[in-house]
Order: structure tokens, then C-alpha cells, then sequence
């Protein structure tokens, strides 16, 4: 399969992440929680690209850091700053340190009160952006002091181990709604990313490869794996692995992924992904207070994400490449 059609299908795959988490918002189905699992279907996808990135191509660590503000933080700053209009405009009860935490991913550790998800501000969304970028932080320095693929191989797989024992731990003493919380936290998250990152790195050195029918065989278990019926751990002991296969062998796939993977809307939904991610929450906040509720703040979510997306993250994000980066081959990558 060529780079082309690669990209294709993780973008399709994105597609489906950011679908799964609009379906979830905006449907508030009962039996599956299907917005969490759109996440981890990024988280996994995140940690083969920055195991590629970082591990395999040896990404110089300015060039990655500049492409990941450029990402990341314009398009970000720019929601914080609508939301923070919006909070005044509505008159919630907010704290300024609540938005400051945010724009440096810590507000799922501070501050304390008021409690994350019962804040007014449509930041609730904003714990999974922190995950990834605390993951990055740590695979970057990884990246510097580790410079044998098996030390690093063994350090992933050990954070995910760790992270299963966090999980379970805090999963015997908490009550379950203190325990659902805790999983936003990147200790108890960041095993999708480590495990993804480390198969990756095990399959080309090891040259794995599994039946085509094992990427859509896992990601379907993985789903049912999400089930309000099914237990909660299944979510964060085996759904990393059923993930973290899936996506790291998706370009040799079965025919049928492949092809509803690059169906051109969902392609699309994936390249927009990032912007739908952060405006979709202010409308699932505020949906009620729409003509056509979830329906609306459904489309609107898609029609804001995709402004934002041309209009801002992506000339924004190639001009901070090309004014930054040194390395021309970078200047345009998403």
C-alpha cells in the first residue's frame, strides 16, 4: 500500500474516532459509551505516529515541537479565549484559574474545585488533549535518553503496565463514579498511547503481521468491550491491546475496513477531527438552548469544526511550519 492511501485510512480512522464521540455527545445513548471509545481510538493512533516519529525516524526535537504547537496550541488558545467570552456573556460562575489550566493541560489536577466535569466552561473535553500532549512530553525525553529501541520497547510496555495497576488500585477503593473520573487522569490513560507505541516498535522488529481480519476482529471486540453492560476494566486492561493491534496493523487489513475507512466523508470528518474535537464541546454544552437540540448542535459542531479547520488551525499551522521549521519536508504535514 502506497504513503497516499496510508494516509487515507488514518484519517478515516480519525473519522471514525471523532464520529464516535459526536455520536456519543449528542445521542446520549445508554448502552455504550461510545465517546470514550472514541478517544481511545485516537490515543492509539497517536502513539504508533509519535513511536514513528519519534522512535523510528529520530524527528529532530525542534522540528517535532514546533509541529506539535503548531497543531496544537493556536487553534486551542482560540477556543479558550471564545469560551471565556461565552462564560462572561452567560454569566457562569467560573474561575479564571480554570481556563489557565486548561491552556497548560493540567485542569484535571487543579484546580481542585470547581469539580472538572461540574464546571460551567465547555473545557470538559480538554483531559484527553492533556493526555496526549503529557505522552508526548515523556516520549520526547524517551527519545533522548533512550537511545536502544529495546529500553524504549521495555519502558512503554512498562507504562502501560503501570497504568493497568493504577487503574485496578484506584478501582477496588473508589466509589465508581469517583473511579470513572479518575480515568481522565494521564496516569490511569496513558497506557493506550505506551502500548500502541510499544507494539509498534515490537511488530517492525520482530516483522509481525496478523491475519487481515484481526484489525476489524479487535476493533469490534474492543466496542463491545464498551458496553454499560460489560465491566468497566475490560475498557483499560484489554481494550489497549485490542486498540493498539488494530491500528498498528490497519494498512494490512481486510478489504471491507480498508474500504469504508477511506469513504471520502469520513476521510474528511478525520482531517477536521482536531477543530470538531475542541468547538463540539460548547454546543453539547449548550444544545438544549438550540432549534432541533442534539440534532443541530450535531451539524453545527461539524460546520463550526470545519471553519475553524480552513479558516484558522490549517493556515495557521503551515505558517508556523514554514516560518519555524528548518526541515522542508515538514512544512506542510498534518
Amino acid at each position: 500500500m502506497n504513503l497516499q492511501s496510508r494516509i487515507e485510512v488514518w484519517d478515516g480512522w480519525r473519522g471514525l474516532a471523532i464520529l464516535l464521540v459526536l455520536v456519543g455527545h449528542f445521542t446520549f445513548t445508554q448502552w455504550v459509551w461510545e465517546e470514550r471509545m472514541g478517544v481511545d481510538v485516537f490515543f492509539v493512533l497517536s502513539g504508533m505516529l509519535m513511536s514513528n516519529i519519534l522512535f523510528i525516524d529520530r524527528m529532530m526535537l525542534r522540528d517535532f515541537y514546533i509541529r506539535r504547537f503548531s497543531r496544537v496550541i493556536p487553534t486551542l488558545l482560540a477556543f479558550l479565549c471564545v469560551s471565556f467570552i461565552l462564560a462572561v456573556l452567560m454569566r457562569y460562575d467560573f474561575k479564571i484559574s480554570e481556563l489557565v489550566a486548561s491552556a497548560f493541560f493540567i485542569r484535571t489536577y487543579f484546580p481542585v474545585e470547581p469539580a472538572y466535569f461540574t464546571s460551567p466552561l465547555p473545557t470538559g473535553h480538554l483531559w484527553s488533549l492533556s493526555v496526549e500532549e503529557h505522552s508526548y512530553i515523556i516520549m520526547s525525553l524517551m527519545s533522548m535518553f533512550l537511545l536502544s529501541r529495546g529500553k524504549i520497547m521495555l519502558a512503554l510496555f512498562s507504562i502501560y503496565l503501570f497504568s493497568v495497576g493504577i487503574n485496578f488500585y484506584n478501582y477496588t477503593i473508589m466509589p465508581a463514579k469517583e473511579f470513572e473520573f479518575s480515568l481522565i487522569r494521564t496516569e490511569a490513560a496513558i497506557g493506550f498511547i505506551a502500548f500502541s507505541a510499544a507494539y509498534n516498535l515490537f511488530r517492525k522488529e520482530r516483522s509481525i503481521s496478523v491475519h487481515p481480519w484481526v484489525p476489524l476482529a479487535f476493533l469490534l471486540i474492543a466496542f463491545v468491550c464498551y458496553f454499560d453492560a460489560a465491566p468497566i476494566w475490560l475498557t483499560f486492561l484489554v481494550c489497549p491491546v485490542l486498540l493498539g493491534v488494530a491500528i498498528n496493523h490497519l494498512t494490512e487489513s481486510a478489504k471491507p475496513l480498508q474500504l469504508f475507512l477511506t469513504i471520502a466523508p469520513l476521510r474528511w470528518l478525520g482531517v477536521l477531527s482536531y477543530s470538531i474535537y475542541l468547538w463540539q464541546q460548547i454546543f453539547y454544552k449548550l444544545f438544549y438552548t438550540l432549534p432541533g437540540k442534539e440534532l443541530t448542535g450535531f451539524i453545527l459542531s461539524i460546520v463550526v469544526g470545519a471553519m475553524s479547520f480552513y479558516l484558522f488551525e490549517d493556515p495557521i499551522r503551515r505558517h508556523i511550519n514554514q516560518r519555524w521549521s528548518k526541515n522542508p519536508q515538514y512544512h506542510n504535514k498534518r
